[in-house]
């Protein structure tokens, strides 16, 4: 009997460790009498080493003591463990009305407790994406796969003047056969499983730009169809209001360049131009503090003008303004002129010394051109001028306090000097605080016109003159690159002015390199010839640059045919193409 006994025993035992649920039982005295293997698994201890623990020093947080006190049950006890959060029930035990200890069950809530965060995180997503396309401006329009109605935003009822209730759940074949919508781009995603466009009529009356995206799951099936949809209305309406603000941005322009031009004196500069407009307001802002300038552009482009207008607007025409030429003069002799020299300094020097234009400049403006020319030795004592507000003379040994603004200006880049290390990198930030670049004539073309004017008007009073330029002249100077500049310019209409004997200048007055770019045929010529004219130059030109005449007919149009049987008939298959004149001649 005690062998079946033990067996009984080992057997129940065995049934109580394989149970899913923890079992423990305490005593009066709050000490474990039992402990199944899932409980062992829970507190990570063998069952040896609970037996005769004090409950409490097991579980710190266990309310089997209340239940002993009580002697009433605690259901739903939550105890966090380091491997598993638990839900504890405590029931007393009695003998004979007699209470003999506590029974305590705990069940693994990890999972539920994984599941239940899952859930809330999943929630607060939905909510959030939600909130996100009901703040959207457009309109979003979703259906699943087969073309049924799942969403639509807040959005989309204000623009369309359809309700959510009216159309969810309802597949867009019906929406269209009830005429809700004259077609439907969900329909298209559908059948041609790419995104779409379309214009799109809303109960015949609001039109709609709606585009349709396709979605696929993982197998590549259709998912969701999302629609985006704007009120063309709002479209339109932004598209006048933009037209509107750039024909008022266009007119102040006009104004302010008009204005700005009577502000300068006149024979400074004359403008229409975007670019040169920016530069003269990035001019007119820095004029009025003291900050350095650095004036970029090609040969006579004009960056003494402005270097002008910022010192007389700046410091006013009282005060000196001071220009040197640094590529103009050699090493010592620069140095000499910048900062002066004592008497004595050299052989050759005069006795009473000399200011430079450091000091000459005192209280005004310093206009360096050609900066980028000045030799290495001389920048080092340039940058000290502008950092310390102080130079000393050649031969001297005191420092002079000046206070004078620096304008720097040339037509090289620097920064690449910079990078070969011809020139100070702490120089050249130096300078470099506030930069203006000029553009090119030829980028600024619709100010040649008003150049033009100009220089008419300033030479015909210069030499008594009542000279015009005829528009054919004015058409041909406007399609000429001017690689001068506007020095080139001026330089061309004093030349025009003082060797025309005629009243009205002509096309057949201007240079032959001018008139060649702008290929206009010469005066009194008939039409055939001023067509085979512009031909022969079209092609000579294509050629030049292109090298064959398969090319050349590609680039004008025509076939390699056409393009060679009128290259022979003008003389371009030869070594050498024959110029316009002889073109012209032959014709």
């Amino acid at each position: 009997m005690s062998d079946s006994h033990g067996y009984d025993s080992e057997l129940s035992q065995a049934v109580l460790d394989a149970a899913p649920i923890g079992l423990m039982a305490v005593d009066t005295c709050g000490k474990i009498t039992f402990a199944n293997g899932r409980v062992e698994s829970f507190l990570e201890s063998a069952g040896e080493a609970l037996i005769g623990r004090d409950v409490a020093e097991v579980l710190p947080n266990s309310q089997v003591m209340q239940v002993l006190v009580a002697g009433k049950p605690v259901f739903g006890q939550m105890l966090a463990l380091n491997n598993a959060v638990l839900m504890a029930n405590h029931s007393p035990l009695f003998d004979d009305d007699r209470l003999v200890g506590v029974i305590s069950v705990f069940q693994d809530i990890s999972i539920l407790e994984n599941t239940s965060c899952e859930l809330h995180y999943v929630k607060d997503h939905i909510k959030e994406l939600s909130a996100i396309i009901n703040s959207s401006y457009d309109g979003i329009f979703i259906t699943d796969g087969s073309g049924n109605v799942l969403l639509l935003n807040e959005a989309y009822q204000r623009m369309t003047g359809i309700n959510a209730f009216e159309v969810l759940g309802k597949n867009m074949k019906q929406l269209v056969e009830e005429k809700y919508y004259d077609q439907s781009v969900t329909l298209l995603v559908m059948e041609t499983k790419r995104a779409a466009t379309i214009n799109q009529t809303i109960k015949g009356e609001r039109r709609m730009l709606v585009t349709g995206s396709p979605v696929f799951d993982d197998a590549g099936n259709l998912y969701r169809v999302v629609t985006n949809v704007r009120d063309i209305t709002d479209l339109i309406n932004l598209r006048d209001q933009l037209i509107e603000t750039q024909q008022k941005t266009l007119k102040y322009e006009v104004e302010i360049s008009y204005l700005r031009s009577l502000q300068i004196e006149a024979g400074d500069i004359i403008f229409r131009s975007r670019a040169m407009a920016q530069a003269l307001v990035t001019a007119t802002k820095v004029a009025y503090v003291d900050s350095t300038v650095l004036i970029t552009g090609d040969s006579g482009t004009g960056k003494e003008l402005i270097a002008k207008l910022i010192h007389k607007k700046g410091k006013g025409a009282l005060q000196p303004f001071i220009a040197i030429n640094c590529a103009a003069l050699p090493e010592q002799l620069l140095e000499t002129e910048l900062f002066g020299y004592e008497g004595g300094a050299f052989t050759g020097a005069r006795k009473e010394g000399k200011l430079g234009l450091f000091e000459l400049a005192n209280n005004g403006t310093l206009f360096l051109d050609e900066v980028g020319d000045m030799p290495m030795v001389l920048q080092a004592k340039l940058l000290r001028a502008i950092q310390e507000k102080q130079i000393m003379r050649l031969g001297g040994t005191k420092c002079i306090n000046v206070n004078v603004r620096i304008i720097g200006a040339t037509h090289r880049d620097i920064q690449k000097m910079v990078e070969r290390r011809e020139f100070r990198r702490d120089l050249y930030y130096r300078l470099m605080v506030v930069p203006i670049h000029l553009p090119l004539l030829r980028e600024r073309t619709e100010d040649i016109p008003l150049l033009l004017m100009h220089f008419m008007d300033k030479f015909n009073r210069r030499f008594g003159f009542r000279k015009k330029l005829s528009p054919g002249v004015v058409d041909a100077l406007a399609l000429y690159p001017w690689p001068g500049n506007v020095r080139e310019l001026e330089n061309m209409i004093e030349r025009l002015l003082v060797t025309t004997a005629d009243t009205e200048i002509t096309v057949e007055h201007l240079p032959a390199h001018i008139r060649r770019s702008a290929y206009i045929p010469r005066r009194g010529s008939r039409m055939g010839e001023a067509v085979a004219e512009v031909e022969a130059y079209l092609l000579e030109d294509a050629f030049s640059k292109y090298g064959t005449w398969q090319r050349v007919a590609i680039e004008l149009g025509i076939d390699k045919a056409t393009a060679y049987r009128k290259a022979a008939k003008y003389g371009l298959l030869k070594e050498r193409p024959r110029t316009m004149c002889a073109v012209m001649s032959q014709n």
